[in-house]
């Protein structure tokens, strides 16, 4: 298998996931009216075809002769199923955050959701592998936390004065004043579930019959694709919005809504072999693990860049919104420091 050969190498390995894993939710968003019920399907075709790709090629080729065949027959039958239970258990919380997405929004879903997702996920690890600072880390998660409390109270004032304008212009039937936190609910929850995948993930690549970074991507890929049929099933008969739809209105689906559905998969799976290759890195090669936390959380920040500057989801947003928008973002700042610099000292500081 091929792997980089240098810390800076894994570095920009890493830089380049995270810049895949902020976008690439975004392509759900280029969507436009398609359902994320639908979405879904490609993107686990996507995810499966993007980790059979990057398994026979750079999995398989390189000097040692160590292919991705040999990978999975030397893994034991334990951690092969650990590994698909992971992409299962990731799979249902990223489908709660693309329905989320499609209530609230992208930058709801990249810093609520997404974000739960890591810094849950590390405090997770931490439980489970204690290593650096518990209470470095416990603040910085207290201060996303508040973060994410910050932006709900942005995103439901944004909601209820649009809803205000709406009714002053008689283009809604609604006489409340009364907006849902249903999406952002959703993204909370889904972030929480898909954090679960975190320990799953550490216990599959433990030991002499531990999956390696290519295999435990393949079968993470295929856990997902399974389950996606399975989860769907519930979605698709009781959605998070609209109305119940047949599987037969994926067929009605416009070709650029299949791709982006691809891509988005393509996307996604660039970010997690990145962090699973950088992952095997020995001796000089190793990243230190504060700066891998620091790529990993600029990821929901960037997405939210999307979210604030592409798709304009707080345009016109009173005085009091922006402030909050801005606390949100800079806890969310302050937060990631501290889940990061965590690392770098030892519990007794």
């Amino acid at each position: 298998m091929i792997l980089p050969g240098s810390q800076l190498f894994n570095l920009i390995l890493l830089a380049f996931g995270m810049l895949c894993w902020g976008f690439w939710a975004n392509t759900f968003r280029m969507t436009s009216k398609w359902r994320f019920e639908l979405y879904c399907f490609d993107f686990a075709v996507g995810v499966l075809l993007a980790s059979l790709l990057v398994g026979f090629t750079f999995g398989s080729l390189g000097w040692d002769g160590f292919a991705l065949i040999d990978d999975i027959r030397i893994a034991g039958k334990r951690e092969d199923a650990i590994a698909l239970a992971g992409g299962a258990v990731f799979n249902l919380g990223n489908m709660l955050m693309l329905g989320a997405l499609s209530i609230a929004g992208v930058t709801v879903t990249y810093i609520i959701g997404i974000g739960f997702m890591i810094s849950m996920g590390l405090v997770i690890t931490y439980f489970t592998s204690p290593s650096g600072n518990g209470t470095i880390l416990a603040v910085g998660f207290v201060a996303f936390l508040l973060s994410a409390i910050s932006l709900a109270i942005a995103s439901r004032s944004h909601s209820l004065a649009r809803l205000v304008i709406l009714m002053r212009e008689g283009k809604t039937k609604s006489t409340k004043k009364a907006v849902s936190i249903k999406g952002l609910v959703i993204a909370a929850l889904g972030g929480i579930i898909a954090s679960l995948s975190f320990p799953l993930i550490n216990s599959a690549r433990q030991g002499e019959n531990g999956v390696g970074p290519f295999a435990l991507g393949l079968f993470f890929a295929v856990g997902i694709l399974i389950t996606t049929l399975m989860f769907n099933l519930f979605f698709m008969n009781l959605p998070v919005q609209g109305d119940p739809i047949e599987f037969s209105a994926y067929f009605l689906g416009k070709a650029k809504s299949h791709w982006l559905g691809l891509m988005g998969g393509l996307l996604w799976y660039i970010g997690l072999s990145s962090t699973l290759v950088i992952a095997r890195a020995e001796g000089k090669n190793i990243v230190p693990a504060a700066e891998v936390r620091a790529l990993m959380l600029a990821a929901p920040v960037i997405g939210a860049l999307f979210g604030l500057l592409r798709w304009k989801e707080f345009q016109g947003a009173e005085g009091k919104v922006r402030t909050f928008l801005l606390v949100a973002l800079a806890l969310f700042v302050a937060g990631a420091v501290g889940l990061s610099l965590s690392a770098n000292f030892s519990t007794a500081g």
